[in-house]
């Protein structure tokens, strides 16, 4: 027998209690007859059959990607603030109604961000479109409503009306 801080083999005779192990009924006794005897192992490749063919192996995949936060095979990043900065101040020019302000350097901003996107150094062409096509918007409409003021305002009776109008309320 030995102590409880040793090792024990479950193996060795006398470790099961007698009538198998504690909680569970002891297990039948095979029968009489036995299992059949094992079949006779079979030949590894059956005769007259050719070999299958060894394929090769399979190609090893590329390394992990730098530390760094450098882009793999040395491809720059895209320059994607233009088209942003072209969009940015295509919407300004409308909420902020600074047209000429913010619209021109949209139409600016926007054609160079997509002449990147044409040599391939951006992905946002969507963005620069975008920008241009607002940049221009608030460009025609602030140019149509400074000629609507010139023209308003060199007509003497709406001048003399306005300024009238202008003096005489009162808050």
């Amino acid at each position: 027998m030995s102590t409880p801080n040793e090792p024990q083999n479950p193996f060795e005779k006398g470790s099961e209690p007698e009538g198998g192990a504690p909680g569970y009924p002891a297990a039948p006794p095979p029968p009489a007859g036995g299992y059949p005897a094992a079949p006779p192992p079979q030949p590894s490749q059956p005769q007259g059959y050719p070999s299958a063919p060894q394929y090769p192996s399979a190609p090893q995949y590329g390394g992990a990607p730098q530390y760094g936060g450098q882009q793999a095979y040395g491809t720059p990043y895209p320059k994607n603030s233009l088209g942003v900065w072209a969009l940015v101040l295509g919407i300004a020019s409308f909420v902020l109604s600074c047209g000429l302000v913010t619209g021109i350097p949209a139409i600016i901003v926007g054609n160079n961000a997509k002449k990147a996107v044409q040599r391939g150094e951006a992905n946002n062409g969507g963005l620069a479109t975008a920008g241009v096509v607002l940049g221009w918007i608030a460009t025609v409409l602030s140019v149509l409503g400074i000629i609507l003021f010139a023209v308003l305002f060199s007509n003497a009776e709406f001048r003399d009306a306005f300024v009238d109008g202008y003096n005489s309320s009162s808050y």
